[in-house]
């Protein structure tokens, strides 16, 4: 099965009541964990890899390259529609890198970007993005976020229904990141609140898809009704970095004494393996929680 527009799997779920998850990867361990869950559960995907909490100089000089390819390969290979996306690239530059790399979209974060520059550089993406037929995710405000277990919220600011339809309108982007409530990096007992109805409003002020960027804290029944109100797209990174961690720990209690096999073998008793095969169950988990699972339609 060949990758899938991005544009065109957000459609079809905002059309069907039900929103396609990015399951954001770090490694090929965890890019093959999701095509996995994905498959398990027949289930439309996206999967890539993102900036936000990676070495920047590191991906620009190869990792964007060296994990475009590898997330390309998987995403024609996978037996559901995949689209393969470089999440929060930190720059217009960072995320140029990314077009001709194996990603059919990109997404570039708003932090610190005064609105005109904001404007002029997500147009200017998305004009070369759309040359090389790549999709491009906008945004242009800031979630809070969780640190050291406290509430970080100062840059914090919701999406206005107005502004969303200008910038909509200016940058020609083909989905929106809004800031609705959630919170990225939760993993203390925080618990966001999800503005439903501002959903619905800006459902209704724009045209493109809507993204909901922090999906890990997200309560299910919450994000049950984000889903119901407009959300096609959900973001989750850090509730897979937890469940790949407790996998791994868990089989590193057992570690045996060939380190041949227990580091990267792919046999019985690879300690990474066992991190994915974690990976992989929570994925699947958010997928039915989504309503993608059996969504997949072969092409």
């Amino acid at each position: 099965m060949t990758v899938v527009a991005l544009p065109e799997l957000l459609r079809e779920a905002r059309r069907d009541g039900y929103a396609v998850g990015y399951f954001e990867s770090w490694d090929v361990y965890s890019l093959e964990a999701v095509v996995a869950a994905a498959e398990a559960e027949r289930s439309p995907v996206i999967i890539g890899i993102g900036g936000l909490t990676a070495d920047h100089a590191w991906l620009r000089e190869r990792g964007i390259e060296l994990y475009g390819a590898v997330a390309a390969t998987l995403g024609r290979r996978a037996a559901v529609p995949a689209a393969v996306i470089y999440n929060e690239a930190d720059s217009l530059n960072e995320a140029t890198v990314a077009l001709g790399a194996g990603y059919n979209a990109v997404m570039m974060v708003s932090q610190g970007l005064p609105w005109d520059q904001l404007i002029s550089d997500t147009a200017a993406l998305t004009t070369a993005a759309h040359r090389a037929g790549v999709a491009v995710e906008g945004e242009f405000d800031e979630l809070a976020e969780m640190r050291d277990g406290e509430l970080h919220d100062a840059g914090r600011r919701l999406t206005d229904a107005g502004r969303a339809a200008d910038f909509v309108q200016r940058t020609d982007v083909d989905c929106l990141a809004v800031s609705v409530g959630s919170v990225h990096f939760v993993t203390g007992g925080h618990v966001p609140t999800i503005e439903v109805d501002l959903i619905r409003a800006l459902a209704r002020a724009v045209e493109v898809p809507l993204v909901l960027h922090g999906g890990s804290g997200v309560p299910p029944d919450q994000l049950r009704a984000a889903v119901a109100a407009g959300i096609a797209k959900v973001n989750v990174a850090t509730r897979l970095k937890q469940a790949f961690g407790a996998g791994l720990r868990g089989a590193l209690d057992q570690d045996g004494e060939d380190p041949n096999l227990a580091y990267g073998s792919r046999l019985h008793g690879d300690v990474m393996s066992a991190g994915a095969q974690a990976v992989c169950a929570e994925a699947r988990r958010y997928m039915q929680l989504l309503g993608s699972s059996g969504k997949a339609v072969r092409r």
